[in-house]
């Protein structure tokens, strides 16, 4: 008998002494499943208070708590009482002592820690949605002062441009904002302050135009209308210009010998001269070809030179032509066969007037080069 009451004795010591962390740990669990988050908050804070470390299979009395996981719990009791940071916070310390992980809990975790960012950047978003409209009204208030300060004339001066600047930056700022409402007021304050700048523009530009419609007009001497010329192609034809027509050659023809008799050999007349002029090369007007050749009509030069030089082998239009064809081979990916083309036109010219130059003002330097080349051949 005694000994029977010995054994109820210690099983009722047994049960007394199960700790009070364990008892609130099991009130927070179970107010959490019921949905009394707001109970359950304190009692799982109260526990942790006592065994802040999360364990399974642990040996209490004669109990054995399979999975003691309050930072979990007490997670989900703020996140649906409206604080999602300090859920944050107690999900990342119950996963951070790794016992959640050997629990059927571990999974759930993931999903409520996913939840939760997303509540939270809705709450980021919503937060910031205010000052966001206030930065993007005052970047659109400065963009429409910026053009009155432009159509009033002030586009040129310091205030103008320093407000340029300004506005810039806010719109970068406001693109790279995010959630971020303090940037947001940062950029309302920046645009306001270029909206600002812009208006002093605007005001200088008026005063400016007002003193430029004040001042005088200076008279104007009335304007001299220049001589037509005629349109030169750039050749610097150095011989036909500084030299005069070269002077007849007289060239002796004896008379027939069986013409003269031979008692009349003493007397016989002064032998006859004839003037043999020598014959002056052909010129073309190559005009529409070089007006085609200037503009990159390439195709059209060439076809009117071609024309030409079937009629009359000039030397201007060899010359203009072997231009055309050396511009047509550096244009090229197969230049061999235009260069050498070009060269042959460079050889005729200069076989029909050896005094041909290019201008080095009009022409390429490279085509010029090539051109001088052809000609030391010679």
């Amino acid at each position: 008998m005694k000994r029977a009451i010995l054994l109820l004795l210690l099983a009722a010591n047994a049960f007394a002494a199960d700790p009070k962390w364990l008892e609130n740990y099991n009130k927070g669990v179970a107010a959490v499943n019921a949905g009394r988050y707001a109970e359950a908050s304190p009692l799982l804070a109260k526990a942790i208070a006592e065994r802040p470390m999360e364990g399974t299979e642990l040996k209490v009395s004669l109990t054995v708590v399979a999975a003691y996981t309050p930072h979990f719990w007490l997670g989900i009791a703020k996140f649906n009482t409206g604080d999602v940071d300090a859920a944050l916070r107690e999900w990342r310390i119950s996963e951070e002592q790794g016992a959640i992980a050997r629990t059927p809990y571990y999974a759930r975790l993931k999903d409520w820690v996913a939840r939760a960012q997303t509540e939270k950047q809705l709450q980021a978003e919503k937060a910031a949605s205010g000052p966001k409209k206030a930065a993007n009204a005052a970047i659109y208030r400065a963009v429409q002062v910026q053009a009155e300060a432009a159509a009033a004339g002030g586009d040129r001066t310091d205030a103008y441009r320093d407000a340029q600047r300004k506005l810039q930056d806010a719109q970068a700022r406001f693109r790279q904002a995010g959630t971020n409402s303090a940037a947001y007021d940062s950029v309302a304050q920046t645009a306001e302050q270029a909206a600002q700048s812009f208006s002093a523009a605007a005001e200088e530009g008026k005063r400016l135009k007002a003193a430029a419609a004040n001042r005088p007009k200076p008279v104007q001497p009335a304007p001299v209308q220049p001589k037509p010329t005629e349109f030169e192609v750039p050749f610097d034809d150095v011989g036909r210009a500084s030299a005069r027509p070269p002077a007849p050659v007289a060239v002796e023809v004896p008379p027939p010998a069986d013409a003269r008799p031979p008692e009349s050999r003493a007397e016989a007349r002064p032998p006859l001269s004839t003037v043999v002029e020598t014959p002056k090369p052909p010129k073309v007007d190559v005009t529409p070809a070089y007006r085609a050749f200037a503009t990159g009509d390439l195709a059209t030069a060439e076809r009117l030179l071609n024309r030409m030089l079937a009629a009359t082998p000039a030397a201007e239009a060899y010359l203009l032509r072997g231009c055309v064809r050396y511009t047509k081979a550096m244009l090229s990916r197969t230049p061999d066969a235009l260069l050498l083309a070009a060269t042959d036109d460079f050889r005729a010219a200069l076989e029909r007037n050896r005094a041909l130059r290019l201008d080095r003002r009009v022409f390429s330097p490279k085509l010029v080069a090539h051109f001088e080349q052809v000609r030391g051949r010679r």
